[in-house]
């Protein structure tokens, strides 16, 4: 048998001829890629193009699969059957990692990172009775998965109409974005997003109305952790006190808050999207509220103001709160009286409130009220201890009890002389002790009071600092100087009975509750002394 005789390879000649091979295929990819990204990067830029989109460059590296824009400008004007107009511009776009098999076999888009860098996006809505209409863009991928997408430094505006307006300045990475297999990707409910970090500075919010901006330094937010928290809020109102209510052309409260921090904390994002906020804490860290109303103009409202629960009823949302705490807050109500010629004021300081079972559903394994409970001092001086207990459900009553304790009385005459116009020359509140049911329409209980060592001055309604002698020969005959724990207990309990404004608001409502029992308390009236034995029997 004749053997057939191989050609032998020296070593050196087969290196040679892999190295030429290789050397081969790497110059045909590197061509292919280059042609390939060329042609890509033209692609790319005519679609944009065609979308309305002023592009300074694109750059496509087929290689590392990664696409590269720049100088990027959009603008869209509300058209007929568009109420949104959107002017937009970027720097930077970086597309890294695109999954071409993906895209190729499966008609799926997947890419590890998408960043956007060095821009400011303008949307404006105006407001139409029909809703507008959504363009199906008829695409045939199934699904998109981005690893990762990161927001730097996007200055963002959202406004309605010239009116109401959102601005601020965006930090946000959203990791692993993925559409639904069973929706369409052109809805943003189609996509689910693992955790979102979001740091948003310099918030601005103008007010649909006009009279308020607020003012947010920073929004944090961390959905993995469950987080939320606003650092520096500010309510700013646009006109000054007396001015305000003359633009609005009635009696209204102009409002001026400052709140160092709000922490929300075991909030449940993934509820948000079907309208239910759900959160474990509210801590609502060192509030300033400065509240002014000018008497003297025309009460208008013809709304009637909901009870706490059934304001929160009225959301377009369920809520659901296990706890809400402020801490150090300070308030101060300022009023100008419709007859008089200086505005008095009182101050709450060092308050501190914790609020629990904030709901507006009632659940049968949870109790069927919220609670509140607070306490404050009284223009810095008397000490206020306050428990309020809110039913969850309408045909149960609103409970309040509490006490006021160790109040030397002349520091009231802030308020008292321009609004009450009398004086207190001396006199100390010992305890007052409060405890009411109410609902919608009125309150009910009792009032018991020690106080001692009272002088009282009345003064006259005039732009004078005079006092009404008659006036005040006429309270301290009414009024005694002294009930204290000397006297007895029926002779120092008045009743709470008052018929609520249903156009003012729950503080007015507890105030004028609260100034039920005080007077009849104060004057003993017979009505008093009944109840007040009355209730002891019970107990």
């Amino acid at each position: 048998m004749t053997r057939i005789k191989m050609p032998t390879l020296r070593p050196n000649r087969l290196r040679k001829w892999v190295i030429i091979l290789l050397s081969v295929t790497a110059f045909i990819v590197l061509v292919g890629a280059a042609i390939g990204s060329r042609y890509a990067s033209g692609q790319i830029k005519q679609r944009l193009t065609a979308l309305g989109c002023n592009v300074g460059s694109v750059n496509v590296n087929i290689l590392t699969r990664t696409v590269t824009i720049s100088n990027i400008d959009y603008t869209r004007t509300a058209e007929s059957d568009s109420s949104v107009s959107v002017t937009a511009y970027l720097k930077n776009a970086v597309v890294k990692n695109i999954g071409l098999y993906d895209i190729l076999v499966n008609k799926e888009l997947t890419i590890k990172e998408v960043m956007l860098t060095d821009g400011g996006v303008d949307v404006r809505q105006k407001k139409t009775k029909t809703k507008p209409s959504v363009k199906k863009t008829g695409s045939k991928l199934k699904k998109i998965s981005i690893g990762r997408i990161v927001i730097q430094n996007i200055k963002a505006t959202l406004g309605e109409d010239s009116l109401k307006q959102y601005s601020g300045l965006i930090n946000l990475t959203l990791t692993n974005v993925q559409s639904s297999d069973t929706a369409s990707i052109s809805s943003l409910r189609a996509y689910s997003v693992r955790n979102i970090q979001a740091t948003i500075d310099k918030v601005l919010i103008k007010s649909g109305s006009g009279f308020y901006e607020t003012r947010i330094g920073t929004v944090m937010v961390e959905t993995k952790e469950n987080k939320l928290r606003l650092d520096s809020l500010t309510l700013i109102p646009k006109y000054s006190k007396y001015k305000f209510s003359r633009v609005a052309g009635k009696q209204t409260d102009r409002v001026n808050a400052f709140v160092r921090s709000i922490e929300i904390t075991g909030v449940q994002f993934d509820q948000i999207n079907d309208s239910i906020f759900i959160a474990s804490k509210i801590v609502i860290v060192s509030p300033e509220v400065y509240s002014f109303r000018d008497k003297r103009m025309t009460f208008k409202e013809q709304k009637n103001k909901p009870l706490p629960i059934a304001a929160l009823k009225e959301f377009n949302f369920d809520v659901e709160i296990d706890s809400i705490q402020i801490k150090d807050s300070k308030i101060t109500y300022e009023e100008f009286p419709e007859e008089g010629f200086e505005s008095g004021k009182i101050v709450f300081e060092d308050l501190q409130a914790t609020m629990a079972n904030v709901s507006n559903k009632h659940y049968a394994n949870k109790p069927p009220y919220a609670t509140l409970e607070a306490t404050s001092k009284i223009m810095g001086k008397g000490a206020i201890h306050a428990s309020f207990r809110l039913p969850l459900e309408e045909e149960r009553p609103y409970h309040a009890k509490g006490n006021i304790s160790r109040l030397p009385l002349h520091h009231l005459n802030p308020a008292l002389e321009n609004l009450a116009f009398i004086k207190i020359e001396s006199g100390t509140l010992n305890d007052l002790n409060f405890d009411f049911e109410y609902n919608d329409k009125a309150s009910n209980g009792t009032l018991t009071i020690n106080y001692e060592d009272l002088k009282i001055t009345g003064l006259k309604k005039e732009k004078s600092p005079d006092e009404n002698d008659f006036k005040t020969f006429l309270i301290n005959t009414i009024v005694k100087n002294d009930k204290d724990k000397d006297v007895p207990l029926d002779k120092r309990t008045g009743v709470i009975e008052f018929e609520r404004d249903r156009k003012r608001q729950i503080f007015n409502f507890w105030w004028k509750s609260l100034l039920s029992g005080i007077k009849t308390s104060v004057l003993n009236s017979d009505k008093a002394s009944e109840k007040s034995k009355k209730e002891r029997k019970k107990k």
